[in-house]
């Protein structure tokens, strides 16, 4: 007997990967819904990393692009819900339910948040030669000027579309979106004044910040981020309530079990609350955030709370 339960006992402590952490596999896949190599599955990546050592369990990112992302959320949606199968993806999903008209999960019922990864906060930037420096002498200028003040922005419907919209909305000031197939063109009528206001991921535009080609206004949050301290946010400077930053999350199908959502959770917020994160998060626009299982789920709340009602009033369709 004392054998037997030695050699038991061995197998229990040589029990690799996630099956010793109480998941039903030794890998685990993270669905990142874009393209390999942009600031999401870069992001992806660096928390893979981490998670493989947290985890002692393989972490295999999945690329499934398509849809603005629902080809992939849907998968994990409908996957089994034993913690194996994740998704990496932004709280505006929480907003999808109005600006998709057969979507084909619902993002609140059909999914977890297990935790926070990051936040791209969205800046309002404008070129270096032009006279507003902050938030007030945008709105002067709009005001000034007989047609309104034009914009770019690389994601029609997208938060930092919305952020313009409304704040439009509440100063009664006029913007006018120029539309852009990519970010690349927009930030480079931006620099060159072409357009007047940017509404963009800090990602897209902090290189140019920090060279001085172009001027951030405002972060368009309540708090300043740290990617550009120095920079108000819009809470700051008289636009309370107003947060336009991504918030990139990972998520479990719904009916995953309490237990093991919880252990994820822990698991990601060691990894995404390590300090030597923070300066990889950095380089691609991101501002890490350790947040819990339930604190993920507020903010998807509070999203679709904020913005589902404008994205209504202006009749907003992404399919």
């Amino acid at each position: 007997m004392r054998v037997m339960f030695a050699v038991a006992t061995a197998a229990l402590i040589g029990m690799g990967g996630a099956q010793a952490q109480g998941l039903a596999c030794p890998n685990v896949r993270l669905v990142v819904p874009y393209s390999a190599g942009g600031a999401t599955d870069v992001a992806a990546r660096l928390v893979a990393e981490g998670l493989n050592r947290g985890l002692k369990a393989t972490v295999v990112i999945e690329n499934r692009p398509g849809a603005t992302g629902n080809i992939g959320t849907a998968y994990v949606a409908k996957a089994d819900p034993d913690g194996c199968t994740l998704l990496v993806n932004a709280a505006v999903i929480a907003t999808f339910t109005a600006s998709f008209s057969k979507l084909t999960y619902d993002p609140i019922d059909d999914l977890v948040p297990v935790g926070g990864i990051g936040i791209t906060p969205t800046l309002l930037v404008t070129a270096t030669k032009n006279k507003a420096d902050d938030l007030k002498g945008l709105l002067a200028w709009a005001r000034d000027s007989q047609d309104g003040l034009s914009y770019a922005t690389a994601g029609y419907g997208l938060l930092q579309h919305l952020a313009i919209e409304e704040i439009a909305r509440r100063t009664k000031e006029r913007f006018v979106l120029v539309p852009y197939k990519g970010g690349a063109q927009a930030v480079t009528d931006l620099v060159t004044g072409r357009v007047d206001l940017g509404s963009f991921a800090a990602g897209s535009v902090l290189k140019q910040v920090q060279e001085g080609k172009l001027k951030a206004l405002a972060v368009v949050a309540e708090k300043r981020s740290g990617l550009v301290p120095d920079v108000p946010a819009t809470a700051e400077q008289g636009l309370e309530g107003l947060d336009a930053g991504v918030h990139f999350m990972i998520y479990a199908p719904a009916k995953t079990p309490k237990a093991t959502v919880d252990m994820l959770s822990d698991r990601l917020r060691k990894v995404v609350g390590d300090p030597a994160l923070k300066d990889r998060f950095a380089a691609i626009g991101f501002d890490p955030t350790p947040i819990s299982s339930e604190e993920a789920a507020e903010v998807m709340r509070r999203t679709a709370k904020d913005w589902i009602p404008l994205i209504k009033r202006l009749n907003i369709r992404l399919d």
